[in-house]
């Protein structure tokens, strides 16, 4: 068994090279060094049919004038493929680039504006929450309820999404607006369950399931980091704008009345909410005039590759570029698969639109699980996601909490912080673009993840170990937290985590089956569903953390997050060769 255990595995590295060999002769003139070297290859290493392997196909036993005529079948089929490409019957990969332009610039709009939405909160939610009565911890909740609402409706807009981008798009940016008035109106009730249904209503409208599921869609594998890096991007321009937009709206206070809800009051607090009722609604209306549905070649790509690349019990059998699959009649059977294929004659003359049923894996049915699809990879990338945005809500979104018991920060304070992460993430977000063009997703994503950690370290106080009376910190020792550490390590964690999840979630998108891809729950829901249940736990343990020890609330929420980062280190590097994509 060890024995053609290892023929099989020789069969197969010997069967990739001579499939290469055949797709460039396809690709060039046939001269004689050619057909000289691959008759001395295939004789001399395959040796004869009696003493060769029984499972090569037939054309891999060409001995010279066999090899004129599969040259021949092969310039026949090639002149048929350049005969529809005249024609115009062949798709060109690259024709919708245009095309798509439009609707992905509005994604990458809505992605922004929904960031900026998120991010508003953040500087003044401590403040809201202390001015309807309740205690400041309640603060993580009410930045949590969002992630919250979104974990609910993404399961509904990715089912939506298999038949129209245009109509939940339209639909979710109406329940932002909902959501921010009833937000911005609980200050009038003085009602912290107002606030909390606010926010949860704008997580039900969270467009990024949307957002991501446009980009692994419709763009293709060449681009896909590149979207993923425009996309965070997005992300950190909204960030960054939307504790900028608090700074600024922290300077007006005025009273005014709407219709049916009588007096209303515009302040540092509730003017977020009423800024973005103001943003979303301009938005639709350029949504509802400009937005097309866009053409889906991401996902034909994904396709494509699919059928090219079939594994078999752990090893990879690579088919040729060729539409036909592997020439001569070969079946592998294992315990979960079955690959049946046709002669390579055949196969050469039969039109590339015929039936695609002459590849069949078994054992892995429309009707199974979707559970039951998601790989290794895929669970992985998961994991990662959820780890990584536990940790950034936890450190991020407990600014407010932190920095006002800690150092008696104000509004304007806590907003020009994230303002400034939000502006650094920038250029660093487009340096990951540039460094993906010419590094591997998964190298990169274990860098940035080692940024991150040093980043939580800044962020550890280890004098609060030794002692914590202080009301504050411990003003004056070498190693406490002062405010400039604080600020050098929240840039530093919050920057290398917005950049390392462009490459996950460029990871994620390329290695997800397509029979997720094209389903409901498609690498966009997945990555959404990881990405917001890691920020509502992150909400949650601030809430926790904030009742067990207002004055210890940063260790206690940076010695979980460095663990996380860790273990997702140490993840990466013991499943980082299927990661190579």
């Amino acid at each position: 068994l060890c024995q053609f255990t290892g023929h099989f595995e020789k069969f197969i590295a010997l069967l990739h090279k001579t499939l290469n060999s055949v797709e460039k002769t396809i690709h060039g003139r046939v001269v004689f060094k050619d057909r000289l070297i691959t008759t001395a290859r295939y004789y001399f290493l395959l040796g004869s049919q009696k003493k060769g392997l029984s499972l090569e196909p037939k054309f891999l036993r060409m001995r010279g004038k066999d090899l004129k005529n599969e040259i021949k079948i092969i310039v026949k089929w090639r002149e048929r493929g350049e005969s529809k490409a005249d024609e115009g019957e062949m798709d060109d990969p690259d024709s919708s680039k245009l095309e798509n332009y439009m609707p992905l610039l509005l994604n990458l709009i809505s992605c922004f504006i929904y960031t900026m939405n998120a991010y508003i909160v953040e500087p003044s939610s401590a403040y809201y929450v202390s001015a309807l009565g309740a205690n400041e911890a309640m603060a993580g909740l009410v930045i949590s309820s969002k992630q919250w609402g979104t974990l609910i409706s993404s399961i509904g807009y990715s089912y939506w999404t298999n038949y129209s981008y245009r109509t939940p798009f339209l639909f979710a940016i109406s329940l932002l607006i909902i959501g921010n008035l009833m937000y911005a109106n609980a200050y009038t009730f003085k009602s912290i369950e107002l606030c909390i249904l606010g926010r949860f209503v704008s997580g039900l409208g969270a467009t990024r399931i949307i957002n991501r599921r446009y980009i692994a869609d419709t763009t293709s594998f060449s681009h896909r980091t590149s979207a993923n890096a425009a996309f965070g991007l997005s992300k950190a321009l909204g960030a960054a704008l939307g504790p900028g937009s608090a700074v600024i709206l922290d300077l007006f206070e005025f009273e005014f009345d709407i219709p049916f809800l009588g007096r209303q009051y515009f302040n540092g607090m509730t003017g977020p909410g009423y800024f973005m009722v103001i943003l979303w609604s301009i938005f639709i209306l350029v949504v509802a005039l400009t937005f097309d549905e866009p053409k889906r070649t991401g996902l034909d790509e994904l396709r494509r590759r699919e059928k090219s690349s079939i594994s078999v019990d752990g090893s990879c059998l690579i088919e040729s570029s060729l539409p036909p699959p592997i020439p001569e009649a070969v079946q592998v059977k294992g315990p979960h698969y079955s690959l049946k294929t046709k002669t390579f004659e055949s196969a050469m003359s039969d039109d590339e639109d015929s039936d695609p049923g002459d590849v069949v894996v078994e054992g892995s049915s429309s009707k199974s699980s979707c559970f039951r699809l998601i790989t290794r990879p895929v669970f992985l990338c998961m994991l990662l996601i959820f780890l990584k945005r536990m940790s950034l809500e936890s450190i991020v979104a407990s600014t407010s909490v932190v920095t006002k018991n800690r150092y008696g920060w104000s509004i304007k304070n806590v907003g020009t912080l994230h303002f400034v992460n939000g502006i650094i993430v920038i250029p660093i977000t487009m340096m990951a673009g540039w460094q993906s063009q010419y590094f591997e997703d998964r190298y990169l994503t274990i860098r940035y993840l080692i940024i991150i950690l040093l980043g939580l370290f800044f962020l550890l106080d280890f004098t609060d170990f030794v002692s914590h009376e202080n009301e504050g910190y411990n003003e004056g020792q070498p190693l406490a937290v002062g405010p400039a550490r604080y600020i050098i390590g929240s840039l530093i964690a919050f920057s290398g985590i917005e950049a390392c999840e462009c490459f996950v979630a460029s990871i994620l998108s390329k290695v997800v089956p397509s029979a997720l891809a094209a389903g409901t729950f498609n690498s966009g829901l997945l990555e959404t569903l990881v990405s917001v249940g890691g920020a509502s736990v992150g909400g949650g343990i601030i809430t926790i953390m904030g009742l067990i020890s207002i004055r210890n609330i940063l260790n206690l929420l940076v010695i979980p997050a460095i663990f996380m980062v860790i273990a997702s280190i140490i993840l990466v590097r013991l499943n980082y060769s299927i990661l190579a994509v």
